[in-house]
């Protein structure tokens, strides 16, 4: 049972506001330890912002790093009737190409069914692919074949659908489906007491892979996304080329390997350079180069570089980025010596045999707040010199490492997950926060023991005077008793 008491009642003391406001006295060690957790948090927060612009540095420099991602390249088409391709940074280069044969999965399709749930088959064995699937009472309807079948997958390389067609009262069709283009597959079944499963031909679908040729080279594959055949292109195709000539078929041959073949209409596909990707590139990575030295700065803009002027010019976009917590970071050693390290990168000389060194001949300059300015038209005339010098300055050539490279393995390193600044902060913020948290705890404990302690003392001062009161009482009753007796 909690204790009652009756503040103030014989003293007429605020003993309830007195004792709140010396507790509020006894709980600043308290508070001031609160406070300082709330702050570890806060710092955490914003070494996670900074740590975020950072990383978002470290994928634009990657980007550059490598002499195929410098050299960027575009893919033109003659035609895109047969197929689309795109480049991920492929050498340059013409090629003729013609799409013979799209790459099909086989597909087998049953008759139609009245219904998928009923038990419509007899029991038994359903042979799919070399593979005994045993069929009785509880599987035997068209969706427990299918999940019969489904549930072997992995083994024949084999997978069931239902479909509806709409028509009639048989609607429904089981579909079987190999995995990729190199899979044929029979299917047999052995079931009695109800219905066997009739695959019909007439909606059966070959397994054949993709023919296409490339520079008169034949080329299969099993999907109709070819990745491998030239380094850094991806072919998509969608149909077979337009055929100028028919040939003179032949029973049982594929229509290339004919005496008399057909003649297609080729594609032309030309890889060549393409500077406005790399400079892209560049500017994205002007720009998250920028946001970190506006953050570092209290920047509330973000500042990006994309002039069209024959002059160093910037712009800025107002950004509605809420609560940018740098302050809290104010002069902290492990940010400048981060900023330190940034600048000295972006000032350092590459001594290769290329005709640019430093970033300044492609028109990166630095500001006197740390950021950093794009001149368009210098990078242009830079672009226009060829890649070669591009390629040196940014990735570099044998054992000297350009602009870029630089940036990625510092950056690699300060984000590590394991070993990174973010990393280690977090790693202070447990220890410091657990010690913080076993002293709030202590003080706690303290504080309830100072309020009742207090208030015990009230209490027993309450009562020695209403102790006192109910005597001077007693004395005052007697007293006029005797006076009124005389």
């Amino acid at each position: 049972m909690a204790e009652i008491t009756f503040g103030g009642l014989a003293t007429g003391l605020p003993t309830d506001e007195i004792v709140t406001k010396l507790m509020a006295l006894q709980r600043r060690p308290l508070d001031r330890l609160t406070s300082e957790k709330e702050n570890e948090a806060t710092r955490l927060k914003a070494y996670a912002q900074l740590n975020t612009r950072l990383d978002d540095l470290k994928k634009a420099a990657d980007a550059m790093n490598i002499t195929s991602e410098v050299r960027t390249t575009k893919v033109t088409l003659s035609s895109e009737s047969a197929f689309t391709a795109t480049s991920s940074n492929a050498s340059t280069g013409s090629y003729n190409i013609t799409v013979a044969q799209l790459a099909q999965a086989q597909k087998n399709v049953s008759i139609g069914y009245s219904s998928k749930t009923a038990a419509t088959f007899g029991t038994g064995t359903l042979t799919v692919n070399g593979k005994a699937i045993t069929i009785d009472s509880t599987n035997n309807s068209l969706q427990g074949l299918q999940s019969a079948i489904n549930a072997q997958s992995t083994t024949t390389g084999v997978s069931a659908t239902i479909i509806n067609d709409g028509n009639g009262a048989s609607p429904y069709h089981l579909v079987l489906t190999g995995k990729d283009a190199s899979t044929s597959f029979l299917v047999g079944s052995a079931l009695t007491g109800g219905l066997g499963v009739e695959l019909t031909n007439q909606y059966t679908q070959d397994a054949q892979q993709a023919v296409t040729f490339i520079d008169g080279l034949k080329v299969t594959s099993n999907s109709n996304t070819i990745t491998d055949v030239i380094s850094g292109v991806t072919l998509n195709l969608s149909a077979a080329s337009t055929k100028s000539y028919a040939g003179t078929s032949e029973v049982g041959v594929d229509s290339w390997d004919w005496a008399d073949p057909p003649i297609y209409v080729a594609t032309a596909m030309d890889v060549s350079a393409d500077p406005t990707a790399l400079k892209e590139k560049i500017s994205t990575f002007v720009s998250s180069y920028n946001k970190i030295m506006d953050w570092i700065n209290q920047g509330y803009e973000t500042k990006t570089a994309t002039d069209t002027t024959t002059t160093d010019t910037t712009t800025t976009a107002t950004t509605t980025e809420e609560d940018i917590l740098s302050d809290y970071l104010r002069g902290d050693s492990t940010v400048n010596s981060i900023k330190r390290g940034l600048q000295s990168i972006l000032t350092d000389s590459v001594n290769g045999t290329g005709s640019l060194h430093i970033l300044s001949d492609i028109g990166i300059s630095t500001n006197k707040n740390g950021t950093i300015t794009l001149n368009s038209s210098k990078l242009d005339t830079a672009l226009e010199g060829g890649l070669d010098g591009m390629v040196t300055l940014l990735a570099g050539e044998d054992t000297v490492d350009g602009v870029m490279k630089k940036f990625n393995s510092y950056l690699v390193d300060l984000t590590s997950g394991t070993e990174g600044m973010y990393a280690e902060k977090k790693d202070r913020y447990k220890t410091r926060v657990e010690r913080l948290d076993t002293q709030i705890a202590q003080k706690e404990t303290l504080m309830e023991k100072i309020e009742q302690t207090m208030r015990a003392r009230f209490n027993a001062m309450e009562l020695l005077v209403s102790n006192l009161n109910s005597q001077s009482s007693y004395i005052t009753q007697l007293s006029n008793m005797w006076s009124n007796n005389k």
